[in-house]
C-alpha cells in the first residue's frame, strides 16, 4: 500500500474505528443462533423429542426470510441509512432468543420464534457490511475483516457459554442467557455508536438532516444485474453457504459420532473460533494487497481439508485440531472476500440492494445446508454423505473465483475517496 493511501485508510479509521466497534459487536450477535444450535440440539432433541430435521429447520426459516427479505432490507438500507434498522433489528434478535426459552412441545412454538429471527436476521449482514463499505475505501478489506470477525467471537464464546448453561441449568436458560448478555453489549453500542454516511449528514438549524444526493461511484442496480460477476459472485457465495454451514452448524454432532466427548467437542469447537478471527483479519490485510479472487480461491481450496480429515483420519483428536484451524482460517477468509468482491466490482451506489441480493443466496445456502445435512443423518445415521460432499462444492467456488477477471473501474466521488 503506497503512502498516500495508508494516511487516507488512517484517515478513516479515525474517523469510524467506534461504528467498527458497533458493527462488530452486532455481527457477533447475527450469528449467535447458528454457533448456539449445535449446543442445543442434543438436549433439545431428548427433552422434546423431536428430530434433529425439525430442530435445524428453525435455522432454514431464518434463512429463508433471509431469502425473501434480504434484497429489500438492502433497499431500504439505501434509502433511510442503517442505523434505524440496525437498532430494530438488534433489539428483535435478542428478544427473540430469550423468548425461546418458552418453547413448547409443539413444533409451532419453535417455528414462530424462529420467524422472529429471520425477521431480524434479514437485515444481516449487510447493514453492518454496506455501513463499513460507504465509510471505509482505502482500508476497507482490514475494516470488512475486523467487522466479519464478529462471527469468530461468536464461533469461540456460544459454544462454551452455551455449554456450560446447558449443563449446569438446562438448554432453556442457555438461551436465555446467550440473549441477555448479547443485548446488553451489542445494544448500547449501536445506539452510541453505529452511524453510516447517510446518518451523518449535516443538520440544519431546523434540526433535520441533510444528506447529499450526489450519486456514490458504482454500477446501478440494473448494470449490476447484468454483470456477468454478479451471478458468480452470488454462486460463490451460495457454495460457500451451503457446505461452510453444514459443516461449522454440524460440527459438534459430526465430532462426537466420530467418538470424541462433549467435553473435547466443545474445547474444538473454541478453535473455530479463534482460527475465524485470525482468518479474518489475515484475509482482510491479504485483500487491500491481493486480488479478493484469488484469495478466496485459495481459501476454497483449503476449505476441503477439513471434510478430508475427517473422512480419512475419524477419531484423531490432533488431526481434527489442525484441520479445524485450517478449515477455520480458510472459512473466516470466504465471507469477508464475498463483501470485497462485492464491493469492488458493483461499488457503492446500489450496494445495499446488490449485496442484499448475493446474501439472500447466503441465505438460501444456510436454510439449505442445516435441512439436508440433518435430514441425511436421519436417513444415513451418519454424516459421512455431508463430509464426501463438501469437498466438490468448494472445488466449484475455487473455479467461479478464478474466472471474475480484473475489477472495474468507478470514477472517484467529489471528497476524492477511493471507489
Amino acid at each position: 500500500m503506497t503512502g498516500t493511501l495508508r494516511s487516507i485508510a488512517a484517515a478513516e479509521w479515525r474517523r469510524s474505528w467506534t461504528v467498527v466497534i458497533a458493527a462488530t459487536a452486532g455481527m457477533s450477535l447475527a450469528s449467535l443462533t447458528s454457533y448456539s444450535i449445535g449446543v442445543m440440539m442434543a438436549p433439545i432433541e431428548q427433552e422434546l423429542e423431536w428430530s434433529r430435521v425439525e430442530i435445524a429447520s428453525g435455522l432454514s426459516i431464518t434463512a429463508f426470510c433471509g431469502v425473501a427479505l434480504s434484497t429489500y432490507m438492502g433497499w431500504l438500507i439505501d434509502r433511510v441509512g442503517a442505523r434505524r434498522i440496525a437498532m430494530v433489528a438488534v433489539a428483535l434478535l435478542c428478544g427473540a432468543l430469550m423468548l425461546m426459552s418458552t418453547t413448547s412441545a409443539s413444533i409451532w412454538s419453535w417455528w414462530s420464534l424462529w420467524l422472529l429471527v429471520g425477521l431480524a436476521t434479514a437485515a444481516m449482514p449487510t447493514v453492518w457490511t454496506a455501513t463499513i463499505s460507504g465509510l471505509f475505501h482505502a482500508g476497507r478489506g482490514l475494516a470488512l475483516a475486523v467487522v466479519l470477525s464478529g462471527t469468530g467471537i461468536s464461533a469461540s464464546l456460544v459454544p462454551v457459554i452455551g455449554n456450560y448453561f446447558v449443563e449446569h441449568f438446562g438448554w432453556r436458560s442457555a438461551y436465555l442467557a446467550l440473549g441477555g448478555c448479547w443485548a446488553l453489549v451489542v445494544l448500547p453500542l449501536v445506539v452510541l455508536f453505529f452511524r453510516g454516511e447517510a446518518d451523518r449528514g449535516r443538520r440544519r438549524a431546523d434540526g433535520k438532516v441533510e444528506v447529499s444526493t450526489e450519486p456514490l461511484p458504482g454500477m446501478t442496480v440494473r448494470e449490476g444485474f447484468r454483470s456477468p460477476a454478479f451471478y458468480k459472485i452470488a454462486l460463490v457465495a451460495f457454495c460457500f453457504s451451503v457446505a461452510g454451514v453444514s459443516l461449522t452448524l454440524n460440527y459438534i454432532p459430526i465430532l462426537s459420532e466420530r467418538g470424541l466427548s462433549r467435553s473435547t467437542t466443545a474445547a474444538l469447537a473454541g478453535i473455530v473460533g479463534v482460527a475465524t478471527v485470525l482468518g479474518k483479519l489475515g484475509g482482510g490485510y491479504l485483500l487491500d494487497r491481493i486480488h479478493a479472487g484469488k484469495v478466496a480461491a485459495t481459501a476454497a481450496l483449503l476449505s476441503t481439508v477439513l471434510p478430508i480429515t475427517l473422512l480419512a483420519i475419524p477419531g484423531s483428536i490432533m488431526a481434527t485440531a489442525v484441520a479445524t484451524a485450517i478449515f477455520s482460517l480458510a472459512s473466516g477468509a470466504n465471507f469477508g472476500a464475498v463483501v470485497f468482491l462485492a464491493g469492488r466490482y458493483f461499488g457503492q451506489r446500489s450496494f445495499g440492494v446488490m449485496f442484499g441480493t448475493i446474501h439472500s443466496l447466503l441465505a438460501l445456502g444456510t436454510g439449505l445446508g442445516p435441512l439436508l445435512s440433518n435430514r441425511v443423518f436421519d436417513v444415513a445415521r451418519t454424516y459421512d454423505p455431508v463430509l464426501w460432499s463438501a469437498v466438490p462444492v468448494f472445488l466449484v467456488a475455487a473455479l467461479l473465483l478464478s474466472t471474475l477477471g480484473p475489477y472495474p473501474h468507478f470514477p472517484t466521488c467529489s471528497e476524492g475517496r477511493l471507489p
